[in-house]
């Protein structure tokens, strides 16, 4: 099977990774005893709504309904009924057993059904209630360890496959089509991001070390959206390129601050290539007015999902000035497919490609740091050897 068909395999798939966590203790307990009667399993959860369902499918349950007081944009998971839990005062289903992930779901709006409150709910509400797993048990358990998975991103996913399919067909190469499969498997199966990770050194700059995705100019403008404390801005200048100019954006004061510091580290001639903005990037953006009549030649974006916003406010430049563009796909659901779609609607004869990067050490996933790369064809590098720097020239 080549990788285009694992990846269509795994976009029709509802399997997870059953080792993704430890059924022990009173889960375990609970787990058993719902095997042995056959019961009818309630899964009560506001988020990882397809983890639960297809974790515990896994281990044999009969998953029967899932309870969910918030609103999702499916009503089923896989093929198990959403329910409200107003819902389950007249559910006369037999051998019912909930197992308990919300931190706060109400009942006829008065108990709270979770942990501390779950021995006062009255037993003509909720009949039939011969063991719960309750928030407290669940902390044990190392899926209530794991950075929340959105049931919408799975849901959006499976249910979009043929863009993604759009997206594996449009990347340049292997690397980029591995590095999309193994992104989107990590939400389908709940399993930690099994593909190559580059360091984040040569983010937004390199595939990986000194792979070249495009050629660096002299005299390069680079928007840099998302500088942080200016860590990407000492990358950058670290690799002895020669740019024109700097824009550097940071939304949060505090941040900026210590960005102002440490450009205070660099030399006068390299500072002085750095103009620096504490704004949050938006439609209302003035990027014309920002680069003086300065030619855009790379943009980089990290902004928590505002990346596509801030690209269509700028769709004039991009199209007139044609910059490489590095752009974070990862933050929402939908990033991973509506940024690539925007760029390539407006683009014309570019190259694209897709990088995951080291993700933040707290993130036990590892699922992060997925880098787009829009590269335009006269500035395009195929199959390049990587470059070899000297640090001290």
């Amino acid at each position: 099977m080549d990788l285009r068909e694992k990846m269509l395999a795994m976009l029709d798939s509802t399997r997870i990774e059953e080792d993704c966590c430890e059924i022990s203790g009173n889960l375990l307990i609970v787990v058993s005893f719902a095997r042995m009667n056959n019961s009818n399993v309630y899964i009560v959860a506001e988020n990882d709504l397809h983890t639960y369902v297809r974790l515990f499918k896994s281990y044999g349950l009969n998953v029967h309904k899932v309870v969910c007081s918030l609103p999702k944009e499916f009503q089923k998971v896989d093929d198990v009924e959403i329910i409200s839990p107003q819902a389950l005062l007249t559910d006369k289903t037999p051998r019912k057993v909930f197992l308990l992930f919300a931190l706060d779901i109400n009942i006829s709006g008065s108990s709270n059904f979770f942990a501390t409150q779950i021995n006062n709910i009255p037993a003509e509400e909720i009949p039939n209630l011969p063991f719960v797993v309750n928030e407290h048990d669940a902390r044990r358990w190392n899926l209530d360890s794991i950075p929340k998975f959105d049931s919408n991103r799975i849901f959006y996913y499976q249910s979009h496959k043929e863009d993604l399919m759009n997206l594996f067909d449009s990347l340049a190469d292997y690397r980029s089509k591995l590095a999309l499969y193994y992104y989107v498997e990590s939400y389908i199966a709940n399993t930690v991001y099994k593909g190559e990770q580059i360091s984040t050194l040569w983010r937004y700059f390199f595939g990986g070390k000194y792979e070249r995705l495009y050629k660096h100019l002299d005299g390069e403008c680079w928007i840099n959206c998302g500088a942080n404390t200016g860590d990407t801005l000492f990358q950058y200048l670290c690799f002895n390129f020669k740019p024109k100019k700097i824009y550097a954006f940071e939304a949060d004061k505090g941040i900026y601050d210590v960005m102002i510091n440490n450009l205070r580290l660099l030399p006068p001639e390299k500072r002085n290539l750095i103009e620096t903005f504490n704004e949050k990037l938006g439609a209302t953006t003035d990027f014309e007015k920002i680069l003086a009549g300065n030619k855009l030649t790379l943009l980089n974006a990290d902004i928590e999902g505002a990346e596509l916003p801030m690209l269509q406010s700028m769709k004039d430049i991009i199209q007139s000035d044609r910059p490489v563009m590095a752009i974070c796909v990862y933050h929402l659901k939908e990033d991973l497919l509506t940024v690539p779609q925007f760029l390539q609607s407006i683009c014309q004869d570019y190259v694209y490609y897709l990088r995951k990067y080291t993700a933040w050490y707290g993130s036990l996933k590892k699922n992060e740091e997925v880098i787009f790369y829009a590269v335009p064809i006269e500035r395009s590098i195929l199959h390049a050897p990587p470059l070899h720097f000297n640090p001290n020239s």
